[in-house]
C-alpha cells in the first residue's frame, strides 16, 4: 500500500542515464518514495536547492560535473551535513568508491542495481539519517543549555591521563584548544594557584573512597578577571575497576554575587551599610559568649533620634533618609577616630548597627569600666549636637540613649535588646539628649504600663470607663451655668484610676481616639438626659479632644452625628483643647474650629498660660474662650508673678472678646481676686468637687435652687 504524499521520503537521482532514472522513479515510487530526477550535476544542485530532498542517488560519472564535484559541493553546505548521499557506480570501481567516502558519501550502490534490495537499503538509511539528525539536534539543545547555564562536562581516564573537556569547559576555563594538553594537569593549571591542592586532595579521595566530590573554587580566565566555578566528579568503575572520573563544571559567579548581595540585604542596612538588627543579634550572642568565657562585661548604647517623624513629614522621606545616613556616618566617623586616640571613650573593640527606623546601637566589648557608658554618652551627645544640613536648612537633633551592660541586664539577646531598649524609650520621656541606664525596677514599670495599656485596651468593651462632672459656676450670678467632663476609669482590681496615670498610656498606644469618642458621644447622651429631667437647656457641658482625635479625618462630621443622635443643640456643647495640639497643625485646627463655630459649637483652650500664649494666633483662631490654668490660681492673690500673669490673661480676653474661666479655685481669696480682675466664671473644689452624673444633676439643682431662694429674699 502506498503512502500518503505527505508521509512520502522525497528521493532526487541525479544520473544522466535517462533509462536509470526512469526505472528508478518507477520502482520507488511503488515503494511508497516520492522521486525527482536531474540528467546533469548543474540540474541537479539547482533542484536540490528548490525542493530539499531527503535522500540523494548520485551516479558517479556525468558529463559536465562530476558525481564527486557535485558532492563535494553539497557537503560544502553546513546545513546539508547530515544529508544522505548514495553514490551510483561500477562494481569493481573500487577507487571511486574510496574517492566518494573520502568526499562524504553516506553509501554506495553498484552497478547493476539490485532493484529488489535499493528500497530497504534506502530506507534503513533514511532511518539513520534521521537519527542522525535528532542525535545533532539533542546536542545542539544540550549546548546550547549548557551555554546558558554556563555548565560544562569532562572526562579523566585514570590509567592513560586523557582528559576530554566539552567546548563549554574551554569557555569557562578560558582555555584555547590549541594549548589544551588533554590531561588532568590543564585542569589544574585553570584553578587558582592557591586551590590547587584542594583539587588534587579531592580527586585523590574520590579514587580512593569512590565517592562523589563538590568544589567551588577560584579560576583565573585567560581574560585576567577572577571567577568561581564549581566542579563536580564521580568515579566510572568497571567490574572491579576504577576506569575514569566523570563530572561537569559550571560557572557561578554570578550566583555567588547574587548570594552576597542577598546576604547583604539580610544582614546589613541598605542605606546605611551598617549591620542591621538581625546580624547586630548575631554579633551581640558572640560577645556574650567571650563575656561568658573571660569573665568580662560589654556595653551597649541604644541611640534613638527623636520627633524623627517630624523630619519626615515635614521635609519628606528623602530627606529623612539623607539625615539617617550623615547621622550614621558621623556615628562611625566618632567611633573609629576613637580607636585611634589614646584613653578613647570607646576603649576596644566597638561595632555600630542600625537597628531600624531611627535607632542606632554602639556595642562595647571588654568595657570593664562601670562609667564607660556614660563615657561614651556624653561623647555621642557632643558629636551629634552640630546641627545636620540638608540644603539650606540646618537641622538640630534630639538624642535619647539607653544604656545596658553584660552580664546583669539580660539572660540571652532578646531580654538584652529589650532591656536596651527599655531604657532608651525612658531616656525619651525624660526629655532629648539624655541617657538612661537599664535598671529592674525600670523594667518593672515597663511591665506595669503594658499591664495596663492591655487592661485599657479591653476597657471600653467592659464598660469600665465613666464620667465624673465638675461644675462652672458664675461667681457673680451665684449659678452653675456649665460643668467639664473629666474621666475616670474603675479598674476591677485598682478601683478608680485617674486620667494622669492612663491618659499617656492611651495617647502612646493609640487608645486615645476611640475613648476620646466615646467621651464626647456620652457627654451628649448625658445632656439630653439632664435636659429630660429638667435642667436647664441653656447649661453648657465641656469635653476635653485629644490632638489624635481633633485631627481625624471627619472629626467635626462625628460631632455633629453625637448632637444629632442626642438631639441636642449645638450651644449646649463645648469643646476644651490645648494650646500645644492647635499649634502642632495650625492651618489643619484653623480649618476644623471653623467649621465646629459654623456647626454651632463653642470652642475654649484649656491650660491657657502654660503654652505659646502667642498673640498671633489667638487673634487667627476662632475661640469663645481662655481657661486660666490652676497653676496660677493656687498662690493667688498673694504671688505676685501669679498675679501679673493672671492680669494679663484677663486684659487679653477682654481686648479679644473671650469669655475667661479659671479652674482649681479652692479659696474666697482666689474667687474675689478674680471677680475683681474682671473674670466671674470658676471652677474648683471651692464650689463643687468632680461628681458622677446624678450627684453632678442634684448638686446643680440643690445649688442653683438655693440661690435662687437667696436672691429672692
Amino acid at each position: 500500500m502506498t503512502p500518503p504524499p505527505s508521509s512520502r521520503s522525497l528521493i532526487l537521482v541525479i544520473d544522466d542515464d535517462d533509462m536509470i532514472r526512469l526505472m528508478l522513479t518507477n520502482i520507488l515510487d511503488r515503494e511508497g518514495f516520492a522521486v525527482i530526477g536531474a540528467s546533469d550535476g548543474e540540474t541537479g544542485l539547482e533542484r536540490l536547492a528548490a525542493d530539499q530532498p531527503d535522500l540523494v542517488l548520485l551516479d558517479v560519472m556525468m558529463p559536465g560535473i562530476s558525481g564527486f564535484d557535485c558532492l563535494q559541493s553539497i557537503r560544502a553546505q553546513p546545513e546539508k551535513r547530515l544529508l544522505p548521499i548514495v553514490m551510483l557506480t561500477g562494481v569493481d570501481d573500487l577507487e571511486s568508491v574510496n574517492r566518494a567516502f573520502q568526499l562524504g558519501a553516506t553509501d554506495f550502490v553498484a552497478k547493476p542495481i539490485s532493484w529488489a534490495t535499493l528500497p530497504h537499503r534506502l530506507r534503513y538509511l533514511l532511518r539513520s539519517s534521521a537519527a542522525l539528525a535528532q542525535l545533532a539536534k539533542s546536542e545542539a539543545e544540550l549546548r546550547k543549555a549548557q551555554k546558558i547555564a554556563q555548565l560544562g562536562s569532562w572526562e579523566w581516564w585514570v590509567d592513560t591521563d586523557k582528559m576530554i573537556w566539552s567546548r563549554e569547559v574551554f569557555n569557562l576555563l578560558g582555555v584555547s584548544p590549541e594549548h589544551f594538553q588533554a590531561s588532568c594537569q590543564d585542569l589544574y593549571a585553570a584553578v587558582h594557584p592557591s586551590e590547587v591542592g584542594i583539587l588534587r586532595q579531592a580527586i585523590d579521595l574520590c579514587l580512593k573512597n569512590r565517592r562523589q566530590f563538590r568544589l567551588d573554587l577560584p579560576v583565573v580566565h585567560r581574560d585576567g578577571g577572577e571567577r568561581i566555578v564549581h566542579i563536580q566528579g564521580e568515579l566510572i568503575v568497571d567490574g572491579e575497576s576504577a576506569t575514569r572520573i566523570q563530572g561537569t563544571l559550571q560557572d557561578i559567579t554570578e550566583r555567588r554575587h547574587i548570594e552576597e548581595r542577598v546576604r547583604f540585604l539580610s544582614y546589613y542596612d541598605p542605606l546605611t551599610g551598617l549591620p542591621n538588627r538581625a546580624l547586630f543579634r548575631e554579633i551581640l550572642a558572640e560577645a556574650m559568649a567571650q563575656c561568658n568565657h573571660q569573665n568580662s562585661r560589654i556595653t551597649t548604647l541604644f541611640v534613638c533620634i527623636d520627633r524623627f517623624s517630624r523630619i519626615n513629614e515635614t521635609l519628606g522621606p528623602r530627606a529623612g533618609d539623607h539625615v539617617l545616613k550623615m547621622f550614621a556616618d558621623r556615628l562611625v566617623a566618632e567611633v573609629r577616630d576613637s580607636h585611634g586616640k589614646a584613653g578613647g571613650a570607646f576603649g576596644g573593640e566597638s561595632t555600630v548597627s542600625r537597628l531600624g527606623g531611627n535607632e542606632f546601637t554602639i556595642l562595647l566589648k571588654h568595657a570593664d569600666d562601670d562609667q564607660t557608658g556614660v563615657r561614651v554618652a556624653r561623647q555621642i551627645l557632643r558629636t551629634l549636637e552640630p546641627a545636620f544640613q540638608i540644603d539650606t536648612i540646618e537641622l538640630f537633633l534630639g538624642i535619647n540613649i539607653g544604656i545596658a551592660v553584660y552580664p546583669g541586664d539580660g539572660s540571652d539577646e532578646d531580654a538584652y535588646i529589650k532591656n536596651g531598649e527599655f531604657a532608651m524609650h525612658h531616656a525619651r520621656e525624660q526629655g532629648q539628649n539624655t541617657y538612661q541606664y537599664f535598671s529592674k525596677s525600670l523594667n518593672a514599670v515597663a511591665f506595669q504600663k503594658l499591664a495596663m495599656e492591655n487592661s485599657l485596651r479591653r476597657a471600653l468593651d467592659r464598660d469600665e470607663l465613666l464620667l465624673f462632672y465638675q461644675a462652672k459656676v458664675d461667681m457673680h450670678r451665684q449659678r452653675v451655668v456649665g460643668g467639664e467632663a473629666l474621666i475616670r476609669w474603675r479598674h476591677p482590681d485598682l478601683a478608680l484610676v485617674a486620667p494622669s496615670q492612663f491618659i499617656p498610656i492611651a495617647e502612646e498606644s493609640g487608645l486615645i481616639v476611640p475613648i476620646s469618642n466615646w467621651v464626647l458621644e456620652t457627654v451628649c447622651l448625658q445632656i439630653r438626659e439632664w435636659q429630660d429631667r429638667g435642667i436647664s437647656p441653656a447649661m453648657v457641658i465641656s469635653a476635653n479632644v485629644s490632638a489624635n482625635q481633633l485631627h481625624q479625618p471627619g472629626f467635626v462630621g462625628h460631632v455633629r452625628n453625637a448632637l444629632t443622635q442626642a438631639g441636642i443643640a449645638p450651644e449646649c456643647l463645648k469643646l476644651e483643647l490645648t494650646e500645644s495640639m492647635l499649634l502642632d497643625h495650625v492651618d489643619e485646627a484653623l480649618v476644623t474650629l471653623r467649621e465646629l463655630r459654623a456647626l454651632g459649637v463653642k470652642t475654649s483652650i484649656d491650660d491657657f498660660g502654660t503654652g505659646y500664649s502667642s498673640l498671633s494666633y489667638l487673634k487667627k483662631l476662632p475661640i469663645s474662650e481662655l481657661k486660666i490654668d490652676r497653676c496660677f490660681v493656687r498662690d493667688l492673690p498673694d504671688n505676685e508673678d501669679d498675679v501679673a500673669i493672671t492680669t494679663a490673661i484677663l486684659a487679653l480676653a477682654r481686648a479679644l472678646s473671650l469669655d475667661v474661666i479659671a479652674e482649681g479655685v479652692e479659696n474666697q481669696a482666689q474667687a474675689e481676686f478674680l471677680m475683681a480682675g474682671g473674670c466671674h466664671m470658676a471652677q474648683g473644689f471651692l464650689y463643687h468637687k468632680p461628681a458622677p452624673a446624678d450627684e453632678f444633676f442634684d448638686f446643680v439643682a440643690h445649688f442653683n435652687q438655693t440661690t435662687l431662694s437667696n436672691s429672692g429674699r
